[in-house]
């Protein structure tokens, strides 16, 4: 069944100008005739504000997106909803959602995030024309402190961020607000290597001046205020509040004296300038009118960047991150290539900067300097060279219980700590990564959405350069199973499968009217497995062979048998044993023939 799982690999469609968590303070901004005591606000969070950024973003198109939404502790969320422009989606069990064939912009998009005991948040990006891959975090709404209205208080976290509060409070509406106020308060390190994830929309934003402009952070606070119901409550914006930001050391040497304040307005989904912070110490100070995310950010002028990443035989790289530093900050921002080996986003103008791509254990395998740019740039492509890394690529096919190709899931492959999930929507998957030299083996579920069935967690073995899965079967009803292809015909055997072995050697064996498959090996280590010759091999020798399933086919024995099997997993009795096979064969026409299969069946 499902599992909820880790993911450590950051799965954005370019982060380098991106990500992040909001809030949601859509309060009336409505001059008509009110009540004496309500409170007129200038939010920029006014959801009637159109915002003068839309120049910049190019036609509509309509484009998928793919990704997981997490806790800060890397959990999946489920039930969580998602929103790109008109269509809406719901997380599963791991987090994961599939928004296809979404209205957005050439140029940007916005995800925004809303789930039950967390912050709203969401994710803006450059969108490409393949699968765009999206990872949010929510923070949760943990109510830092409770504090009373009418009277002044500051709120402090461990770090030293705090928030002076006036004392003063609207609520939804604007109405003047008395009575206990819980505050959430949360700081986003810029150091974090999660803040590509947790920061609301991406650092993309409108300036005074009404301009686009590229962000480098020096610090973001989120400020939430609810009352004991958990309605939303702002303060006065006659009264506003002091916000501290401490100052990352690293950024000592290149904070400014004064630096813009900007805020996240989560329903165009971009930041707007809004006000100064004077660095006092090591902390940035300034004052605001209104809570949202609040950021102390250098801006710079941007302009649209892509990339794309080449294995170095020339095949298409999903999954790969890369990475650019600017000289403004020591924090690289990164982003994950799509299935066409595709990055965008928005990079700083006019200056020079680095770009890394990194293998799974963090080890780069290409590095240039680029810039500076002066107008949209496509750089590239960056042809990689694994060195002591290997580019792996995994296909397989996807079926339900009934053997129909998947159109609507997924499967999860994991590796090394890190998890990469990959849609499926045609019945087939296709997934491409670099290892490192510490493993070769990897597990992989395959999950359907519209049925909410399971493959169930099998192990294998990386092949390079192509690993061969054949087809994988999702059915909660089907515990174990045999699937092999020849000749054109698909073949699927369940349960009752028999499994035999004596410690040193092992057969597997199941039946079904005119269907029968056996297989035999001549050892139980996992590993790469050869064909036999049809007599018992000796243990240690490493071969297998399934004479009786050839039998059923045209083949001629005269004629080489050329398959390979990969013993992924030979586990203890009521555990699983995995195997995949593949290879050729002539038939007796002398034309060479594909065979292929899997295992995944229980040690009897």
């Amino acid at each position: 069944m499902k599992t909820l799982r880790i993911l450590t690999m950051i799965m954005i469609a370019f982060t380098l100008v991106f990500t992040s968590c909001e809030r949601d303070d859509n309060f009336t901004d409505d001059n008509s005739d009110t009540p004496d005591d309500t409170v007129i606000i200038d939010d920029n969070n006014d959801p009637t504000d159109t915002g003068n950024l839309d120049q910049f973003f190019g036609s509509a198109v309509n484009r998928d997106f793919f990704g997981q939404v997490v806790d800060e502790n890397n959990n999946a969320i489920q039930g969580a909803l998602v929103k790109v422009g008109a269509l809406t989606v719901f997380t599963d069990d791991n987090g994961i959602f599939s928004a296809e064939n979404a209205s957005v912009n050439e140029q940007f998009a916005y995800l925004r995030v809303t789930a039950s005991g967390y912050v709203t948040s969401g994710r803006a990006l450059r969108p490409s024309d393949g699968i765009n891959r999206v990872k949010i975090m929510l923070l949760s709404a943990d109510v830092t402190a409770t504090v009373n209205s009418g009277s002044p208080e500051t709120v402090q976290l461990g770090n030293g961020t705090s928030v002076a509060l006036p004392g003063a409070y609207i609520d939804e509406n604007g109405n003047a607000y008395s009575g206990a106020v819980d505050v959430i308060l949360d700081y986003l390190d810029p150091a974090s290597a999660d803040l590509d994830a947790v920061m609301p929309g991406m650092l993309y934003a409108e300036d005074a001046a009404g301009d686009e402009a590229y962000l480098e952070t020096f610090g973001m606070i989120s400020v939430e205020l609810r009352d004991t119901s958990g309605n939303e409550l702002n303060i006065d914006p006659n009264n506003p509040a002091e916000l501290r930001f401490p100052l990352d050391p690293a950024l000592q040497g290149v904070a400014p004296a004064t630096i813009p304040l900007w805020s996240f307005n989560d329903e165009l989904g971009y930041w707007i300038e809004d006000g100064e912070a004077v660095l006092q110490g090591n902390e940035y100070v300034g004052q605001v009118s209104h809570f949202s995310f609040w950021n102390c950010d250098a801006p710079f002028p941007v302009v649209d960047f892509c990339t794309t990443v080449l294995d170095d035989n020339g095949n298409a790289l999903a999954n790969t991150t890369v990475t650019i530093t600017s000289p403004n900050t020591p924090y690289p921002r990164s982003g994950v290539t799509d299935q066409n080996g595709q990055v965008c986003g928005k990079v700083p103008s006019g200056l020079t900067m680095t770009i890394e791509v990194v293998d799974l254990c963090g080890n780069p395998v290409f590095s240039d300097v680029i810039g500076p740019f002066a107008g949209p740039t496509t750089y590239g492509p960056i042809s990689v060279n694994p060195g002591s890394s290997t580019s792996q690529q995994v296909i397989g096919n996807f079926n339900d219980c009934s053997n129909n190709p998947i159109t609507n899931g997924y499967v999860v492959l994991e590796y090394g700590g890190s998890v990469f999930y990959e849609p499926v929507t045609a019945g087939t998957f296709d997934i491409n990564l670099i290892s490192c030299p510490a493993s070769n083996t990897f597990t992989l579920e395959a999950i359907d959405i519209v049925n909410q069935q399971s493959s169930g967690i099998i192990n294998y073995t990386f092949t390079p350069p192509t690993t061969t899965l054949g087809t994988i079967t999702s059915c909660n009803a089907v515990s174990e199973y045999i699937e092999w292809e020849a000749e054109g015909v698909q073949r699927f055997l369940t349960s009752p499968i028999n499994t035999y072995d004596n410690g040193n050697n092992f057969s597997v064996n199941a039946s079904n009217g005119n269907e029968f498959f056996y297989i035999s090996s001549s050892d139980t280590a996992v590993g790469t497995y050869t064909w036999g010759n049809g007599q018992q091999a000796p243990p240690g020798s490493f071969e297998m062979e399934m004479y009786e399933v050839l039998s059923q086919i045209d083949i001629d024995y005269n004629a080489p048998i050329n398959i390979t099997f990969q013993l992924n997993a030979f586990g203890a009795v009521g555990d699983y044993i995995d195997i995949t096979f593949s290879g050729t064969y002539s038939d007796n026409s002398a034309m060479i023939q594909p065979i292929s299969g899997s295992l995944h069946v229980i040690r009897d």
